[in-house]
Protein backbone atom coordinates (compact mmCIF):
# COMPACT_ATOMS: atom_id res chain seq x y z
CA UNK A 1 0.00 0.00 0.00
CA UNK A 2 1.06 3.57 -0.26
CA UNK A 3 3.14 3.87 2.78
CA UNK A 4 3.07 7.27 5.12
CA UNK A 5 6.66 8.43 5.55
CA UNK A 6 5.67 9.74 9.10
CA UNK A 7 3.39 7.84 11.40
CA UNK A 8 1.60 11.68 12.13
CA UNK A 9 0.89 12.50 9.03
CA UNK A 10 -3.12 12.20 9.50
CA UNK A 11 -2.85 13.80 12.84
CA UNK A 12 -0.88 17.43 12.38
CA UNK A 13 -2.70 19.23 9.36
CA UNK A 14 -1.44 22.74 8.68
CA UNK A 15 -2.44 25.55 6.26
CA UNK A 16 0.47 26.34 3.75
CA UNK A 17 0.84 29.68 1.70
CA UNK A 18 1.05 29.16 -1.83
CA UNK A 19 4.53 27.98 -3.62
CA UNK A 20 7.00 25.98 -3.14
CA UNK A 21 8.18 24.08 0.31
CA UNK A 22 11.80 22.88 1.20
CA UNK A 23 11.91 20.60 3.58
CA UNK A 24 15.20 18.45 4.87
CA UNK A 25 15.84 15.72 7.59
CA UNK A 26 18.72 14.13 9.19
CA UNK A 27 18.24 11.05 11.18
CA UNK A 28 19.85 8.15 12.90
CA UNK A 29 18.97 4.64 13.85
CA UNK A 30 20.45 2.06 15.50
CA UNK A 31 19.01 -2.17 15.40
CA UNK A 32 20.44 -4.34 18.03
CA UNK A 33 19.78 -8.23 18.43
CA UNK A 34 20.56 -10.89 20.82
CA UNK A 35 22.06 -13.12 17.42
CA UNK A 36 25.15 -10.71 17.59
CA UNK A 37 23.78 -8.40 14.93
CA UNK A 38 24.18 -4.59 15.05
CA UNK A 39 23.61 -1.92 12.62
CA UNK A 40 23.62 1.44 12.36
CA UNK A 41 22.20 3.84 9.59
CA UNK A 42 22.68 7.68 9.34
CA UNK A 43 20.17 9.19 7.01
CA UNK A 44 19.58 12.37 5.11
CA UNK A 45 16.79 13.34 3.14
CA UNK A 46 15.13 16.73 1.55
CA UNK A 47 12.52 17.76 -0.81
CA UNK A 48 10.65 20.08 -2.78
CA UNK A 49 7.13 20.56 -3.37
CA UNK A 50 4.19 22.67 -3.82
CA UNK A 51 1.10 21.96 -2.64
CA UNK A 52 -1.37 24.29 -4.92
CA UNK A 53 0.96 23.89 -8.33
CA UNK A 54 0.90 19.77 -7.38
CA UNK A 55 3.70 18.50 -7.61
CA UNK A 56 7.15 17.33 -5.40
CA UNK A 57 10.80 16.40 -5.33
CA UNK A 58 11.68 14.08 -2.71
CA UNK A 59 15.41 12.41 -2.59
CA UNK A 60 17.06 9.97 0.17
CA UNK A 61 20.23 8.96 0.97
CA UNK A 62 21.60 6.14 3.45
CA UNK A 63 24.68 3.82 4.43
CA UNK A 64 23.97 1.04 6.84
CA UNK A 65 26.94 0.10 8.87
CA UNK A 66 26.71 -3.91 9.54
CA UNK A 67 28.37 -5.58 12.45
CA UNK A 68 27.42 -8.94 12.78
CA UNK A 69 28.56 -12.39 14.20
CA UNK A 70 25.41 -14.49 14.19
CA UNK A 71 25.13 -17.78 14.77
CA UNK A 72 24.75 -18.39 10.69
CA UNK A 73 28.53 -16.97 9.99
CA UNK A 74 29.82 -18.73 13.29
CA UNK A 75 28.46 -22.15 11.77
CA UNK A 76 30.24 -20.83 8.74
CA UNK A 77 33.61 -20.83 10.72
CA UNK A 78 33.56 -17.68 9.80
CA UNK A 79 33.96 -15.71 13.22
CA UNK A 80 32.30 -11.99 12.82
CA UNK A 81 31.82 -9.64 9.85
CA UNK A 82 31.19 -6.63 8.78
CA UNK A 83 29.84 -4.46 5.77
CA UNK A 84 28.29 -1.07 4.49
CA UNK A 85 25.79 -0.53 2.22
CA UNK A 86 24.91 2.61 0.32
CA UNK A 87 21.28 3.18 -0.63
CA UNK A 88 19.68 6.10 -2.71
CA UNK A 89 16.49 6.81 -3.94
CA UNK A 90 14.32 9.45 -6.05
CA UNK A 91 10.93 10.44 -6.77
CA UNK A 92 8.60 12.70 -8.32
CA UNK A 93 4.86 13.02 -8.48
CA UNK A 94 2.76 15.20 -9.84
CA UNK A 95 -1.36 16.13 -9.98
CA UNK A 96 -3.08 17.23 -13.06
CA UNK A 97 -6.84 17.73 -12.14
CA UNK A 98 -7.84 14.61 -11.05
CA UNK A 99 -5.04 12.34 -12.52
CA UNK A 100 -2.06 11.87 -10.67
CA UNK A 101 1.22 10.72 -12.01
CA UNK A 102 4.47 9.47 -10.07
CA UNK A 103 8.01 8.68 -10.84
CA UNK A 104 10.62 6.64 -8.58
CA UNK A 105 13.88 5.20 -8.59
CA UNK A 106 16.93 3.97 -6.21
CA UNK A 107 20.01 1.94 -5.99
CA UNK A 108 21.42 -0.41 -3.39
CA UNK A 109 25.31 -1.22 -3.37
CA UNK A 110 26.85 -3.41 -1.03
CA UNK A 111 30.70 -4.84 -2.06
CA UNK A 112 28.56 -8.15 -3.24
CA UNK A 113 25.45 -6.83 -4.16
CA UNK A 114 24.13 -4.07 -6.70
CA UNK A 115 20.44 -3.35 -7.29
CA UNK A 116 18.87 -1.10 -9.97
CA UNK A 117 15.12 -0.09 -9.71
CA UNK A 118 12.41 1.93 -10.86
CA UNK A 119 8.76 2.12 -11.16
CA UNK A 120 5.82 4.43 -11.51
CA UNK A 121 2.09 4.72 -9.74
CA UNK A 122 -0.94 6.52 -11.94
CA UNK A 123 -4.02 7.77 -9.38
CA UNK A 124 -6.99 9.17 -10.79
CA UNK A 125 -9.75 11.25 -8.07
CA UNK A 126 -13.47 10.14 -8.60
CA UNK A 127 -16.70 11.13 -6.87
CA UNK A 128 -15.33 14.32 -5.42
CA UNK A 129 -12.04 13.24 -5.11
CA UNK A 130 -14.23 10.32 -2.24
CA UNK A 131 -12.68 7.50 -3.98
CA UNK A 132 -9.35 7.40 -5.76
CA UNK A 133 -8.54 4.29 -7.69
CA UNK A 134 -4.56 4.08 -7.91
CA UNK A 135 -2.15 1.33 -10.19
CA UNK A 136 1.45 0.95 -9.94
CA UNK A 137 4.63 -1.17 -11.48
CA UNK A 138 8.36 -1.10 -11.05
CA UNK A 139 11.25 -3.09 -12.26
CA UNK A 140 14.60 -3.73 -10.70
CA UNK A 141 17.71 -5.91 -11.46
CA UNK A 142 19.84 -7.25 -8.70
CA UNK A 143 23.42 -8.92 -9.28
CA UNK A 144 24.45 -10.83 -6.45
CA UNK A 145 27.99 -12.35 -5.93
CA UNK A 146 30.35 -12.73 -3.21
CA UNK A 147 33.11 -10.49 -1.99
CA UNK A 148 36.24 -10.71 -4.28
CA UNK A 149 34.63 -12.80 -6.60
CA UNK A 150 35.38 -11.20 -10.70
CA UNK A 151 31.82 -9.94 -11.69
CA UNK A 152 31.78 -12.47 -14.83
CA UNK A 153 30.54 -15.08 -11.71
CA UNK A 154 28.08 -13.35 -10.17
CA UNK A 155 24.36 -13.85 -9.83
CA UNK A 156 21.63 -12.17 -11.63
CA UNK A 157 17.82 -11.83 -10.50
CA UNK A 158 14.89 -9.58 -11.53
CA UNK A 159 12.07 -8.42 -10.03
CA UNK A 160 9.06 -7.14 -11.04
CA UNK A 161 5.53 -5.89 -9.10
CA UNK A 162 2.39 -4.69 -9.78
CA UNK A 163 0.06 -3.14 -7.39
CA UNK A 164 -3.80 -2.07 -7.88
CA UNK A 165 -5.93 -0.55 -5.48
CA UNK A 166 -7.81 2.49 -4.18
CA UNK A 167 -8.50 4.81 -1.30
CA UNK A 168 -11.58 5.91 0.12
CA UNK A 169 -12.79 8.58 1.94
CA UNK A 170 -15.50 7.18 4.72
CA UNK A 171 -16.42 10.19 5.82
CA UNK A 172 -14.98 13.63 7.10
CA UNK A 173 -12.74 12.03 9.89
CA UNK A 174 -12.02 8.32 8.02
CA UNK A 175 -10.51 7.08 5.48
CA UNK A 176 -9.73 3.79 4.35
CA UNK A 177 -7.16 2.19 1.59
CA UNK A 178 -7.30 -1.34 0.02
CA UNK A 179 -4.73 -2.62 -2.59
CA UNK A 180 -3.53 -5.95 -4.11
CA UNK A 181 -0.21 -6.33 -4.90
CA UNK A 182 1.78 -9.52 -7.28
CA UNK A 183 5.43 -9.80 -6.71
CA UNK A 184 7.37 -11.76 -9.43
CA UNK A 185 10.99 -12.11 -9.41
CA UNK A 186 12.95 -14.50 -11.17
CA UNK A 187 16.58 -15.71 -10.93
CA UNK A 188 18.89 -16.24 -8.26
CA UNK A 189 17.36 -16.06 -4.59
CA UNK A 190 19.47 -17.97 -2.57
CA UNK A 191 21.75 -16.72 0.22
CA UNK A 192 25.68 -16.94 -1.55
CA UNK A 193 27.44 -17.34 1.79
CA UNK A 194 25.36 -20.13 3.60
CA UNK A 195 25.77 -23.75 3.61
CA UNK A 196 23.61 -26.61 4.63
CA UNK A 197 24.28 -29.22 7.23
CA UNK A 198 23.40 -32.78 5.54
CA UNK A 199 22.31 -35.61 7.51
CA UNK A 200 22.49 -39.39 7.31
CA UNK A 201 19.01 -40.65 6.26
CA UNK A 202 16.90 -41.43 9.65
CA UNK A 203 19.59 -38.79 11.86
CA UNK A 204 17.79 -35.52 10.84
CA UNK A 205 14.26 -36.26 13.02
CA UNK A 206 17.01 -36.77 16.07
CA UNK A 207 18.10 -33.16 15.74
CA UNK A 208 15.92 -30.70 17.69
CA UNK A 209 14.96 -27.44 16.78
CA UNK A 210 17.41 -25.19 18.42
CA UNK A 211 20.22 -27.83 18.14
CA UNK A 212 24.04 -25.99 18.94
CA UNK A 213 26.67 -25.90 16.84
CA UNK A 214 28.25 -28.01 18.36
CA UNK A 215 25.44 -31.14 18.39
CA UNK A 216 24.85 -30.11 14.56
CA UNK A 217 28.36 -30.84 13.56
CA UNK A 218 28.58 -33.79 15.38
CA UNK A 219 25.96 -35.44 13.47
CA UNK A 220 26.24 -33.95 9.87
CA UNK A 221 28.00 -35.33 7.37
CA UNK A 222 31.21 -34.11 5.72
CA UNK A 223 29.08 -32.45 3.00
CA UNK A 224 28.07 -28.44 3.48
CA UNK A 225 26.39 -27.45 0.12
CA UNK A 226 25.35 -23.91 -0.63
CA UNK A 227 21.91 -22.43 0.13
CA UNK A 228 20.03 -23.62 -3.29
CA UNK A 229 16.44 -22.13 -3.97
CA UNK A 230 14.11 -22.18 -6.86
CA UNK A 231 14.64 -19.88 -9.67
CA UNK A 232 11.36 -18.44 -9.83
CA UNK A 233 8.90 -16.83 -7.03
CA UNK A 234 5.55 -15.62 -7.35
CA UNK A 235 4.20 -13.22 -4.24
CA UNK A 236 0.44 -12.19 -4.15
CA UNK A 237 -0.51 -9.81 -0.88
CA UNK A 238 -3.91 -8.66 -0.06
CA UNK A 239 -3.70 -5.27 1.92
CA UNK A 240 -5.92 -3.01 3.95
CA UNK A 241 -5.80 -0.24 5.97
CA UNK A 242 -8.11 2.55 7.93
CA UNK A 243 -7.82 5.49 9.50
CA UNK A 244 -10.05 7.73 11.80
CA UNK A 245 -9.46 10.77 13.58
CA UNK A 246 -11.21 11.92 16.52
CA UNK A 247 -10.62 15.64 18.45
CA UNK A 248 -7.39 15.25 19.26
CA UNK A 249 -6.35 11.85 18.10
CA UNK A 250 -5.65 9.42 15.13
CA UNK A 251 -6.02 5.68 14.87
CA UNK A 252 -4.98 3.89 12.55
CA UNK A 253 -4.92 0.02 11.90
CA UNK A 254 -2.96 -2.10 8.52
CA UNK A 255 -3.22 -5.87 7.43
CA UNK A 256 -1.88 -8.03 4.95
CA UNK A 257 -2.40 -11.40 3.95
CA UNK A 258 0.56 -12.83 2.32
CA UNK A 259 0.70 -16.37 -0.29
CA UNK A 260 3.95 -17.37 -2.15
CA UNK A 261 4.08 -19.78 -4.59
CA UNK A 262 6.37 -21.49 -2.90
CA UNK A 263 3.87 -22.26 -0.71
CA UNK A 264 4.01 -19.82 2.36
CA UNK A 265 1.44 -17.74 3.86
CA UNK A 266 1.34 -14.96 6.31
CA UNK A 267 -0.67 -12.45 8.10
CA UNK A 268 0.32 -9.05 9.63
CA UNK A 269 -1.93 -7.09 11.88
CA UNK A 270 -0.57 -3.61 12.46
CA UNK A 271 -1.97 -0.65 14.98
CA UNK A 272 -1.14 2.84 15.87
CA UNK A 273 -2.77 5.58 18.19
CA UNK A 274 -0.98 8.72 17.83
CA UNK A 275 -2.02 11.15 20.61
CA UNK A 276 -2.40 15.20 20.51
CA UNK A 277 -0.38 15.65 24.03
CA UNK A 278 -0.50 19.41 22.93
CA UNK A 279 -0.65 21.54 19.83
CA UNK A 280 3.31 20.60 19.32
CA UNK A 281 3.65 17.43 21.24
CA UNK A 282 2.55 13.89 19.56
CA UNK A 283 2.91 10.49 21.05
CA UNK A 284 2.03 7.14 19.20
CA UNK A 285 2.34 3.53 20.49
CA UNK A 286 2.37 0.97 18.10
CA UNK A 287 2.26 -2.91 17.99
CA UNK A 288 2.64 -5.27 15.29
CA UNK A 289 2.20 -8.96 14.70
CA UNK A 290 3.39 -11.17 12.23
CA UNK A 291 2.84 -15.08 11.49
CA UNK A 292 3.74 -17.34 8.79
CA UNK A 293 3.43 -21.24 7.45
CA UNK A 294 6.89 -22.13 6.24
CA UNK A 295 7.69 -23.09 2.41
CA UNK A 296 6.87 -26.37 1.60
CA UNK A 297 10.33 -27.39 0.94
CA UNK A 298 11.31 -26.27 4.68
CA UNK A 299 13.15 -28.76 6.58
CA UNK A 300 14.54 -28.42 10.04
CA UNK A 301 17.41 -30.78 9.04
CA UNK A 302 17.97 -32.10 5.64
CA UNK A 303 18.72 -35.30 5.42
CA UNK A 304 21.24 -37.03 1.89
CA UNK A 305 19.62 -40.37 0.50
CA UNK A 306 22.40 -42.73 -0.03
CA UNK A 307 22.48 -43.39 -4.46
CA UNK A 308 22.98 -46.90 -5.73
CA UNK A 309 26.70 -46.53 -6.11
CA UNK A 310 26.65 -45.62 -2.40
CA UNK A 311 27.22 -41.85 -2.57
CA UNK A 312 24.83 -39.46 -0.93
CA UNK A 313 22.62 -37.15 -2.72
CA UNK A 314 22.04 -33.22 -1.94
CA UNK A 315 18.75 -32.30 -1.89
CA UNK A 316 17.75 -29.97 -4.93
CA UNK A 317 16.20 -27.53 -3.11
CA UNK A 318 17.84 -26.64 0.91
CA UNK A 319 17.83 -23.34 2.86
CA UNK A 320 19.20 -22.88 6.21
CA UNK A 321 17.58 -18.95 6.41
CA UNK A 322 15.02 -19.72 9.16
CA UNK A 323 12.93 -16.48 8.08
CA UNK A 324 11.52 -18.81 5.07
CA UNK A 325 10.21 -21.77 8.21
CA UNK A 326 7.58 -21.08 10.59
CA UNK A 327 7.53 -18.18 12.88
CA UNK A 328 6.12 -15.59 14.92
CA UNK A 329 7.20 -12.00 15.46
CA UNK A 330 5.89 -9.47 17.95
CA UNK A 331 6.89 -4.98 17.92
CA UNK A 332 6.03 -3.18 20.12
CA UNK A 333 6.69 0.99 20.75
CA UNK A 334 5.93 4.35 20.60
CA UNK A 335 7.03 7.68 19.58
CA UNK A 336 7.14 10.94 20.62
CA UNK A 337 7.32 14.22 17.57
CA UNK A 338 7.46 17.85 18.94
CA UNK A 339 7.86 20.71 16.94
CA UNK A 340 10.76 22.71 18.53
CA UNK A 341 10.12 25.82 16.34
CA UNK A 342 6.94 26.98 14.59
CA UNK A 343 6.95 30.19 12.21
CA UNK A 344 5.89 31.46 9.66
CA UNK A 345 7.73 30.32 7.57
CA UNK A 346 9.77 27.57 9.09
CA UNK A 347 9.16 24.70 11.58
CA UNK A 348 11.52 22.48 13.22
CA UNK A 349 10.68 18.89 14.49
CA UNK A 350 12.61 16.18 16.24
CA UNK A 351 11.20 12.57 16.61
CA UNK A 352 12.22 9.88 18.47
CA UNK A 353 10.67 6.41 18.23
CA UNK A 354 12.11 3.04 19.94
CA UNK A 355 10.79 -0.65 19.74
CA UNK A 356 10.92 -4.38 20.92
CA UNK A 357 10.92 -6.64 18.82
CA UNK A 358 10.62 -10.51 19.36
CA UNK A 359 11.14 -13.29 16.49
CA UNK A 360 10.26 -17.18 18.07
CA UNK A 361 11.34 -19.84 15.12
CA UNK A 362 9.17 -22.96 15.25
CA UNK A 363 11.10 -25.29 13.48
CA UNK A 364 14.99 -24.23 13.22
CA UNK A 365 18.28 -24.86 13.44
CA UNK A 366 20.64 -23.08 16.34
CA UNK A 367 18.34 -20.40 17.89
CA UNK A 368 14.38 -20.88 18.38
CA UNK A 369 13.82 -17.15 19.46
CA UNK A 370 15.73 -13.38 18.90
CA UNK A 371 14.92 -10.49 21.05
CA UNK A 372 15.86 -7.07 19.10
CA UNK A 373 15.68 -3.38 20.04
CA UNK A 374 15.42 -0.83 16.92
CA UNK A 375 15.54 3.19 17.97
CA UNK A 376 15.58 6.51 15.61
CA UNK A 377 15.94 9.95 16.36
CA UNK A 378 15.30 12.63 13.48
CA UNK A 379 15.52 16.09 12.78
CA UNK A 380 13.05 17.53 10.10
CA UNK A 381 12.95 21.20 8.94
CA UNK A 382 10.22 22.88 6.91
CA UNK A 383 10.91 26.06 4.47
CA UNK A 384 8.12 27.58 3.21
Amino acid sequence: MQEDEHADADAEPTTKPGGPSVSASAAVSAYSDTDSVHVITPTIAGGVKDDVAGWSVDARYLVDAVSAASVDIVSTASGHWKEVRNVGSGAFAMKTGAVGIGVAGGFSHEPDYLSLGGGGTLSIDLRDKNVTPFLGGSYGHDDVGRTGLPKVYWHTMQKGTVQIGATFVVDKSTIAEVAVDGIFERGYLAKPYRYIPLFAPGVAATVRPGASIPQVNALRLDLRPVDALPDARDRYALSGRIAHRFDSSTVRADGRLYHDSWGMWAGTLDARYLLDVSERVLIWPHARFHAQRGIDFWQRAYEAPVAPDGTPTIPRYRTGDRELGPLYTWTAGAGVRAVIIRGRRQSWSLTFEMEGIFSRYLDALYITQRRALFGNLSVEATFD
